[in-house]
């Protein structure tokens, strides 16, 4: 049991750090309806990391990080420019070709580094096991000051959120401050997590919790602690199946959204609306 304490702590702590934050943003990712944007922005901040490693530096060093956030901020830029309605051209398009550039992108540097197999690994599943507790610090330190601006800003994305079909400068602005924040958040999660954790992260608590309500501060009251809860039993989990951690946590949440779809399904409804196919709730802030 002593054991478990001891390898747990860390990694239960960076998640109990992490999963929050993430959670925020992903609700208004859900809501807009862009599930794949963090995939794009954490896809090309991953790409500045690979720049980083082809040019010498080291996996987890300082110029790899700076070069991941440049890349991930210039993401944001990309993503926030390319808002303006396109006729029959969704935005999730635009963002699904940012992706899989960056993706390629990422690929051909790697190939070109010493060990661009492990790295390529090590940035979709992660190890959240090795995390350091100076790691956890440095993470702590970032989310808290993300957390401050989101929470600080949250009207006004909520805002852009419910008006994303229009365009502008400012639309523009505030959505690069949003996209920008989530590339920090990103940029410094990936590198710990693995994309399929930060995904997960983003998306599956917010989709679980959305099931059930509209308004989307109310919903980040059940959706910030379920996030924290469900990690750390995927962690648990890990543990006791000896099975990969980041994959097993991925899994533990998709129980969970399973588990609260089928009994929205089942669950007598006084709205006969709830189950519309293609329809999104509304906003009630």
């Amino acid at each position: 049991m002593r054991d478990l304490v001891t390898l747990m702590t860390p990694a239960a702590l960076a998640s109990l750090v992490m999963s929050p934050v993430h959670c925020l943003f992903g609700l208004h990712i859900v809501r807009r309806g862009v599930i794949f944007i963090d995939l794009a922005v954490a896809q090309v901040a991953a790409l500045g990391a690979a720049f980083a490693l082809l040019m010498g530096s080291e996996p987890g060093s300082t110029h790899a990080y700076v070069m991941s956030l440049a890349f991930g901020l210039f993401g944001a830029l990309l993503v926030s420019a390319t808002r303006f309605k396109l006729r029959t051209v969704p935005h999730e398009a635009i963002i699904g070709i940012i992706y899989v550039v960056g993706s390629a992108c990422t690929i051909i540097a790697l190939n070109r580094t010493a060990h661009g197999l492990e790295e390529m690994q090590n940035m979709l599943i992660g190890n959240i096991f090795t995390v350091s507790m100076e790691m956890v610090r440095e993470t702590a330190i970032i989310y808290a000051v993300v957390l401050v601006v989101l929470l600080t800003l949250w009207r006004r994305f909520h805002a852009a959120t419910e008006a994303k079909s229009e365009s502008g400068f400012q639309s523009v602005a505030v959505d690069f401050i949003f996209y920008g924040l989530l590339a920090f958040v990103v940029a410094s999660s990936v590198k710990l997590a693995g994309f399929l954790l930060v995904f997960t992260w983003l998306v599956m608590p917010p989709v679980a919790i959305l099931l059930w309500m509209d308004n989307l501060t109310k919903a980040a009251f059940f959706a910030v602690p379920s996030a924290m809860v469900v990690s750390v039993a995927g962690l648990v989990a890990a543990y006791y199946l000896d099975s990969p951690v980041g994959a097993m946590m991925v899994v533990t949440f998709g129980i969970f959204v399973t588990v609260l779809y089928v009994a929205k399904l089942i669950a007598p409804s006084r709205d006969p609306k709830s189950f519309g196919v293609g329809e999104f709730p509304n906003a009630g802030d």
